[in-house]
């Protein structure tokens, strides 16, 4: 058995951007992540050992977005690092949405990591 756990548009504030001049400030970031649990019985159930505790994810999250980064690929990949590094973590699919650029609406990227 397996079942998912959604986070959706989690809001990071970080430094990143190739440009120097663009990780001078803090951008926000909106994370949406969908976590596979394998072994386990449905989410309802009473036994939370081996449950992902989503409260410790988004403060994990928080934690990393304090580390400067040139590109949304690189915070993608440490945020399913982390991810992964979470009892009970099967997979995980990381999406990243920055808002750069002037009349553009944002810039997106998701990966999905065993």
């Amino acid at each position: 058995m397996s079942h998912r756990i959604a986070i959706d548009s989690l809001e990071l504030w970080t430094h990143i951007g190739v440009p120097e001049e663009e990780r001078a400030c803090e951008q926000r970031v909106l994370v949406s992540l969908e976590i596979t649990c394998a072994g386990l019985e449905p989410p309802d159930a009473d036994d939370l050992e081996g449950m992902v505790d989503y409260e410790r994810v988004v403060q994990d999250l928080r934690l990393l977005a304090q580390e400067e980064r040139l590109t949304i690929e690189r915070l993608a990949e440490d945020i399913a690092a982390v991810i992964l590094g979470h009892d009970a973590v099967e997979s995980v699919t990381v999406s990243v949405q920055k808002f750069p650029l002037p009349g553009v609406r944002s810039i997106s990227l998701t990966i999905t990591r065993p």
